[in-house]
């Protein structure tokens, strides 16, 4: 099946559906006439979505907290059980923008298991049906954070890197198998991603330059007609590649400072964040 011009039968999986990106995702691959499984943590927005989409996008929500290791295996488990899934797409995450010494390692466990164990989970239950009909897509949202670490977000950039590494070696040893495999680096995409108090200080940053979400969405969906391991929205931020390659320390240190809060060590705006007993945004 081609999956850019799928069947009456195609079907797409779509995580962090129930906001930005990953509603947007969702709302295109309905467009192109995909069956669409949506899965997020909220109920009433996965609702909202579906009611939106209409009768003829055929979706269903699946409410599965990623965060939560027993609900991403139950969620692989009823997900393996589908006939096909021609299509997974990886949305799912949220950030903060807290030095690494001034949060818990809980919070490490948590971006590890949202944005690299629950994608590897469902791509485990979904990857082996594309593999036996040697078609099919999977779309894992990166950052632009896995070129140069910016400045408080060592283990958001680990994570994500992780997940990097793992659809890179996912396509070596696919190569021939009829199945794709794409990341992506968004930048700065206008989302609720951004509404936690410790990117307070990127506030102007995100409204002059960030893109919106359905621009974003657009690109990502674009990998179906022109599959590609490796996508960066915008695609100016290609350039963090030719600068790395001509001299790390001085993509290094260009990426520090352009993502160093303002008068900072700024500690005090960081600390009164203190993000590893509080709750996130999570799509």
């Amino acid at each position: 099946m081609n999956v850019a011009s799928p069947g009456a039968t195609a079907l797409a999986v779509v995580t962090g559906s129930s906001s930005g990106i990953g509603r947007q995702v969702a709302i295109l691959l309905a467009r192109r006439g995909f069956r669409l499984i949506l899965v997020a943590r909220r109920l009433d927005r996965l609702n909202r979505l579906v009611a939106d989409l209409g009768p003829a996008a055929n979706a269903r929500a699946m409410v599965v907290d990623l965060a939560d290791a027993n609900a991403t295996a139950a969620a692989a488990d009823q997900l393996a059980s589908e006939a096909t899934v021609d299509v997974l797409v990886n949305v799912a995450g949220f950030g903060v923008c807290v030095p690494f010494l001034e949060h818990a390692g809980s919070l490490d466990r948590r971006l590890m298991q949202v944005h690299y164990f629950a994608p590897a989970a469902l791509i485990r239950a979904i990857l082996p049906g594309m593999l036996a009909r040697r078609s099919g897509q999977i779309i894992n949202v990166a950052s632009i954070a896995t070129k140069v670490g910016p400045w408080g977000h060592g283990a958001y950039a680990a994570s994500k890197s992780a997940l990097v590494a793992m659809t890179q070696s996912l396509a070596s040893e696919h190569i021939e198998s009829g199945v794709h495999f794409s990341y992506v680096n968004p930048g700065i995409v206008q989302t609720e991603f951004f509404d936690h108090e410790s990117f307070a200080s990127m506030a102007a940053t995100v409204k002059r330059r960030g893109i919106s979400s359905t621009a974003a969405a657009r690109r990502i969906v674009s990998l179906l007609d022109h599959p590609r391991l490796e996508l960066c929205i915008p695609r100016h931020y290609r350039v963090l590649d030719w600068l790395y390659a001509l001299s790390p320390s001085w993509a290094h240190r260009l990426v520090a400072r352009s993502s160093r809060p303002a008068g900072r060590e700024a500690t005090v705006a960081s600390r009164k964040s203190k993000v590893a007993s509080r709750g996130v945004r999570q799509s």
